[in-house]
C-alpha cells in the first residue's frame, strides 16, 4: 500500500457468502439457470480502498488476478460510469485479496458489490438502491445479495431475494482445498432438478421474509454441484472428512466450490477445528455471520 501515492479517500469491506444448501431448478431460455439457494455473508472479506487519479484503474496483492478491464471491479466501474454520465474524478482501487479465487465464496461479486457501493458513495450517492441492484445484477447472480449482504432467500437466476432473519448463534470453519472450480464449467455439468419437492425445498418454501431457524435448515441442507465436484476433485470430500472428524456438526460446499464449510455451535470447538485444519496444511477461515 505504500507504493500508492495519493491520500486514501474511501475504503470499502467486500465480505463473501456462502450458500446454505443450492438447488438447481432449470435452465432459462436466456441460459441462466433457475436455483433456490439460501446465502449467508460471512466476516472473511477482501478491502477496496480509493484514491483519487486521473483515470479510473485498478491494482491487486495477487499477483494472479488480472487487473484489466476484464475484471469484475472495473467492469462494476464502467457500468456505474455509463449509468452515472456526470463529470467526475477518476480512482485508483487498490484490492487487498482475501477471499480465494474460484472458490465458491462470491469474491468476485462481492468486490464489483464493493465498487458500486463505494463509487456511489464518493459520487454523493446518485444511484438509488434499486438502480444500484440492476446494475449489480448485469454483472453477476450473486452480486446483488452482495450489494448489502446479511441472510437472504435467492431466487430467480439469484437475483430475486428475500431478507431473512437468522435464529440463534452459529460458527464456520470454511477450508479452500486449493483447486479452482470454474463457474461456467459447473453450471455445463449439473442437471437440473427432475423433481421440484425435496426437504430443502420444503423448507424454503415456508420462508416468507420471516425468521429461519438454522437447526432446521441444516438438517436439510443439499447442494446439487457438490457430487459433481467431488468427483472431478476427490480432495474436496477429503476436506469434508477432516471437517467432520474435526468436529462439524454439518458440512457441506458452498456454492460451485471447491470451498468446504463446517457448521459449529460452540465458538471454542470451531476455533480448534479451524487451527487443527490448518495444521494440516489447510487453507482454512473461522467465520461467523456478516
Amino acid at each position: 500500500m505504500e507504493s500508492l501515492a495519493g491520500e486514501e479517500v474511501h475504503r470499502e469491506t467486500a465480505r463473501a457468502k456462502i450458500n446454505l444448501g443450492l438447488k438447481i431448478l432449470r435452465r432459462r431460455p436466456d441460459g441462466y439457470h433457475d436455483l433456490c439457494t439460501i446465502m449467508q455473508s460471512v466476516d472473511l472479506a477482501d478491502q477496496l480502498h480509493f484514491y483519487r487519479a486521473e483515470q479510473d484503474q485498478l491494482s491487486c496483492s495477487d499477483p494472479a488476478l488480472s487487473t484489466g478491464p476484464d475484471n469484475l471491479v472495473l467492469r462494476a466501474v464502467a457500468l456505474f460510469r455509463s449509468r452515472w454520465t456526470t463529470p467526475g474524478p477518476g480512482f485508483h482501487i487498490h484490492l487487498a485479496k482475501h477471499i480465494p479465487m474460484g472458490a465458491g465464496l462470491g469474491g468476485g461479486s462481492a468486490d464489483a458489490a464493493a465498487a458500486l457501493r463505494g463509487l456511489n458513495h464518493l459520487c454523493g450517492n446518485p444511484l438509488d438502491p434499486h438502480t444500484l441492484s440492476t446494475l449489480a445484477g448485469q454483472l453477476g447472480s450473486d452480486v446483488p445479495f452482495l450489494l448489502a449482504g446479511g441472510t437472504a432467500l435467492a431466487q430467480g437466476r439469484g437475483e430475486v431475494l428475500t431478507p431473512l432473519c437468522w435464529e440463534g448463534e452459529v460458527f464456520y470453519v470454511l477450508v479452500y482445498p486449493g483447486v479452482a472450480v470454474s463457474t461456467a464449467w459447473a453450471y455445463g455439468q449439473v442437471k437440473p432438478s427432475l423433481t421440484q419437492s425435496s426437504p430443502y425445498l420444503t423448507f424454503t418454501s415456508s420462508l416468507s421474509g420471516g425468521r429461519v431457524a438454522g437447526t432446521a435448515l441444516f438438517s436439510v441442507l443439499e447442494n446439487d454441484f457438490q457430487e459433481l465436484v467431488e468427483r472431478a476433485n476427490p480432495i474436496v470430500a477429503e476436506v469434508r472428512t477432516h471437517l467432520s472428524l474435526a468436529g462439524a456438526q454439518i458440512c457441506s460446499m458452498s456454492g460451485s466450490g471447491s470451498t468446504v464449510y463446517g457448521i459449529v455451535d460452540d465458538r471454542v470447538a470451531a476455533l480448534q477445528a479451524h487451527q487443527g485444519l490448518g495444521a494440516r496444511g489447510y487453507r482454512s477461515f473461522f467465520c461467523v455471520p456478516a
